[in-house]
């Protein structure tokens, strides 16, 4: 080794890990963010089936998202939000909030709504 390569493994080390950490840390997020989108969206379905069923209300599908959120979401999504509207026919959830991350000052949005018709009887 001639003395003027020499210290160059230590500046490709240093040049090189960094961007790897950097790397594998984006694919955690990624995946991270992934999980928080499929928990909003159970979150929203779960929140539909209770709050379309035949007889029930608004509050029993919030009510039942929310708990799904807390109960199976952890700390993968923060800052959930649920908000349920209905219109004649029709019942959507929506939830929002924020999947967790890794790497500072990355912010991570996740909203998912779940639509379908409301549950009636009817004499045909």
């Amino acid at each position: 080794m001639s003395r003027r390569e020499r210290g160059s493994a230590t500046l490709e080390a240093a040049l090189v890990y960094p961007a790897v950490l950097l790397l594998v840390m984006l694919t955690m997020n990624t995946a991270l963010w992934y999980h928080a989108r499929t928990l909003a969206m159970a979150a929203a379905q779960e929140g539909l089936r209770a709050g379309r069923a035949h007889g029930s209300s608004l509050a029993a599908g919030q009510a039942t998202a929310e708990r799904f959120i807390r109960e199976a979401g952890g700390s993968f999504l923060t800052h959930a939000k649920v908000a349920i509207s209905r219109d004649a026919n029709t019942l959507e959830v929506s939830v929002s909030g924020q999947a967790i991350t890794l790497v500072p000052l990355l912010t991570l949005p996740v909203t998912q709504v779940a639509c379908a018709p409301i549950e009636q009887w009817t004499t045909r």
